[in-house]
């Protein structure tokens, strides 16, 4: 059975708030479209470019009973994550995988109550992304002191510097975003994206970063924000990385690993997951 919600996102992609919807009817904008550029010949085209469409998503949400006091309440939840910096998401859940969306809902008709004080609400939600699926806590890597090597449910690593089993395999037609948390204690730390061939595409580096036992910094790529925990409060960092390199991580199509190094004997972890878009 098909069931839908609204989520909201904290700054490590987890959901924090839920408003679980209780019937959807009238389902459109669930499937996918594509926009070609192409230089057009006498015989054949030539594509240039391929990008998915966002399209609109509507739906009819059926507030069973006690209509007009349901609907209130769904309008107020929805006003307070209306703003501009908060990741809204509408969950579709087909019975075999969960499904997000980030965006805003846009529109939200109220009709009458039926004899039975049901009332059916038709809704737009204007998406932001396309949909995906969250591959959450793929990547798991820590490290201590140089020669010593420890195991993980996921990844592992020797030493300081070599890292396994940490592969991110986008299908995706375009680079998905990856979010990390680094955590304490670590200095200088740089995290990039490397290909199949071992060369580095992507980098950010914190060379002014001194990471405490029990601090930690995440980067959400998806969000395009940085947020950095000093033991007391958390803080927006996104201006702090080196600007001879990149600011976010984002995997490009196909086979990439993740790595990370960093000044001096240090121990700490790296978590990492990352949002797999797809048509």
């Amino acid at each position: 059975m098909r069931k839908f919600a609204f989520v909201v996102f904290d700054i490590d992609n987890s959901i924090i708030d839920r408003f679980p919807l209780d019937v959807v009817t009238d389902l459109s904008g669930l499937g996918w479209r594509l926009k070609l550029s192409k230089i057009e010949g006498d015989v054949t085209d030539t594509v240039t470019k391929v990008v998915q469409e966002k399209q609109s998503v509507g739906i009819t949400i059926n507030l069973i009973g006690r209509g007009y006091e349901k609907f209130t309440i769904l309008s107020q939840w929805l006003q307070k994550y209306s703003a501009v910096n908060v990741p809204l998401a509408l969950e579709y859940d087909d019975g075999v995988q969960p499904r997000y969306v980030e965006g805003k809902v846009t529109e939200l008709k109220k009709t009458e109550k039926d004899e039975y004080n049901n009332l059916s609400c038709a809704a737009t939600f204007t998406p932001l992304t396309p949909f995906f699926v969250n591959i959450e806590q793929t990547i798991t890597i820590s490290f201590s002191s140089v020669g010593k090597s420890y195991s993980f449910r996921y990844p592992y690593c020797y030493g300081k510097n070599m890292v396994e089993n940490n592969e991110i395999d986008n299908p995706y037609l375009a680079p998905v975003p990856v979010t990390v948390r680094l955590e304490g204690p670590r200095d200088a730390p740089i995290v990039e994206l490397v290909d199949e061939n071992g060369t580095a595409y992507n980098i950010v580096s914190f060379p002014e970063l001194s990471l405490k036992t029990g601090d930690y910094l995440v980067i959400n790529s998806a969000a395009r924000k940085i947020w950095y925990f000093n033991g007391i409060k958390e803080e927006e960092y996104s201006a702090n990385t080196d600007p001879s390199y990149d600011t976010f991580l984002f995997a490009e199509s196909g086979k990439s690993r993740i790595q990370i190094t960093m000044d001096g004997a240090n121990s700490g972890a790296l978590t990492g997951s990352w949002r797999q878009y797809g048509l």
